[in-house]
């Protein structure tokens, strides 16, 4: 029963964390919010990616306290792994660091080369930084304490061309785009939803693929990526492909039940 209970708790906060995002990313995307908070277009790559800094920012702040919620405070009211907060929040940075540079670092790259070669560049550049993260996917396991092997490619596959095929087709919106940072963020924000729509596609049918998807997704600053039941506060499950980390591999998206709401 304490078991249940603990799932429970932990999918009620997925629930309200995710669909907090899902909210605040569709507002943002329908009424096209990036041109109103980054509206400049020109500048060196750095201020570009200043300005995606920014942005991945104001998405840990919103996620922090769920974060807390789910992997901190649950865990110790009901008698599981209870680590000092220092100690936790330490885990908890050190993930947020690799994923902030790996949302950034994409970000800027996708930026750089749609400025320079259109979309083509871009979606181009959406693969490269796809084929990186699943390159550093062992060492970032390590890192984050999870499981460290190497996948097949059957795993990894399906989320690439999701991910491909929904970043071209966003490109094709007359208020996405590649050449400014207002314009990028607004077809990533869009991406971030395609993100959620494939997880929940192929959760019941590949587990796995889904998994991978939501870690694949941190190339297109995917902001569901860690908004999983077995995943919400839990640092070391946030790249676990398999779903795991400890979690009940039953548990659903609480963002895409909002979305399905």
């Amino acid at each position: 029963m304490e078991t249940e209970s603990y799932q429970r708790s932990r999918r009620r906060a997925a629930f309200a964390g995710g669909g907090l995002i899902f909210v605040a990313t569709a507002v943002a995307f329908v009424y096209q919010l990036p041109s109103t908070f980054f509206p400049h277009t020109g500048g060196p790559f750095w201020l570009h990616w200043l300005a995606f800094a920014v942005f991945y920012m104001a998405y840990a702040t919103l996620s922090l306290p769920f974060d807390v919620w789910a992997g901190y405070w649950l865990p110790c009211r009901h008698q599981r792994s209870c680590r000092l907060l220092p100690v936790y929040l330490g885990a908890l940075f050190r993930a947020e660091t690799a994923q902030f540079a790996g949302m950034t670092l994409s970000a800027l790259l996708l930026l750089e080369a749609g400025i320079r070669w259109g979309a083509a560049g871009a979606v181009a550049a959406l693969l490269v930084a796809q084929a990186a993260l699943i390159a550093v996917h062992p060492w970032l396991a390590r890192y984050l304490g999870g499981p460290a092997r190497r996948l097949p490619a059957r795993v990894w596959l399906p989320a690439m061309a999701w991910h491909l095929a929904g970043f071209a087709l966003l490109l094709q919106m007359p208020f996405c785009g590649t050449g400014s940072v207002h314009l990028l963020l607004e077809a990533l924000l869009g991406c971030a939803l395609w993100s959620l729509a494939g997880y929940r596609l192929l959760r019941p049918r590949n587990p796995n693929a889904a998994a991978a998807l939501l870690y694949l997704s941190w190339a297109g600053f995917g902001l569901f990526s860690r908004a999983t039941p077995e995943r919400m506060g839990l640092p070391e499950a946030w790249i676990v492909p398999a779903g795991g980390g400890g979690q009940d591999e039953r548990n659903s998206l609480a963002a895409s039940q909002t979305a399905s709401t």
